[in-house]
């Protein structure tokens, strides 16, 4: 499907452009933008000279060289993030990227490390709608914009911060997906979340450059589970990475 017809069919049923924008509180929404799903903008309060709310869920954040808008959602799975990215298709947006968590099923990647996917396979339901007659994806691979994941990395190294580039698999549900992780591995996945498969479909259609920047939370095969295992010096490296390093190289990467 094309982000067109999508348009065409709101259009059908009477939404314009500017509803759509309304009713996402995105009337101010800048070029660069960054999407959580749960992380909160007070993670960038350190690094801004000025942080402005412009709608229930959305954030103008600025510093001396740099400004982007950040959507804090506090809502989490493929189809609440797909109706915001689809709606940023409307915008001013023009680079996307997706911060959150993920859960390593490789025993090289460590809690608390920087993971940056390459593709993540689709593991959801909702990729059915992007398609005129829900035909099923499932197991496809969506990429990212290979030139916005070049300047992340590119930070990264010039930082010398330790990170990985992985395979991802984009999953619908956590407590289930236990049963399924040697699936997983077999497919060549070394990290598991829930929602970058349709950040990068849906920012394609819409003409967006996306990409995404993870923090390991977790490693089932390490028995370091979101249920167990894991232990508070764990638990304090992934909050550093999430409320410090990630931001720092989100203002880099939109440095003037």
């Amino acid at each position: 499907m094309e982000y067109k017809t999508l348009l065409k069919y709101h259009s059908l049923y009477s939404t314009t452009k500017e509803d759509i924008i309304k009713r996402e509180g995105f009337e101010n929404i800048l070029k660069d933008v960054v999407i959580a799903p749960w992380w909160s903008h007070d993670f960038f309060e350190p690094l801004a000279d000025k942080i402005e709310k412009i709608g229930s869920k959305v954030y103008n954040i600025y510093g001396k060289n740099f400004e982007f808008s950040f959507i804090e959602m506090k809502n989490v799975g493929a189809p609440a993030i797909l109706d915001e990215v689809l709606s940023l298709g409307v915008t001013k947006c023009k680079n996307l990227v997706f911060i959150g968590s993920a859960g390593a099923i490789d025993p090289n990647i460590k809690i608390g490390e920087i993971a940056i996917p390459e593709f993540s396979f689709c593991g959801v339901g909702t990729c059915r709608y992007l398609n005129e007659n829900l035909e099923d994806d499932f197991e496809k691979k969506d990429f990212p914009s290979a030139k916005l994941n070049k300047k992340i990395i590119n930070i990264l190294q010039k930082e010398q911060i330790k990170y990985h580039t992985v395979k991802n698999y984009s999953v619908d549900a956590v407590f289930a997906q236990f049963p399924h992780i040697e699936h997983f591995i077999s497919l060549g996945a070394q990290t598991l979340e829930m929602e970058t498969s349709t950040v990068f479909r849906c920012a394609s259609l819409a003409g967006i450059n996306a990409s995404a920047i993870f923090a390991i939370s977790d490693n089932a095969i390490a028995k370091k589970s979101l249920y167990s295992g894991r232990t508070a010096e764990d638990k304090a490296r992934r909050q550093k990475t999430k409320s410090e390093t990630i931001p720092q190289i989100v203002v880099k990467l939109f440095s003037k």
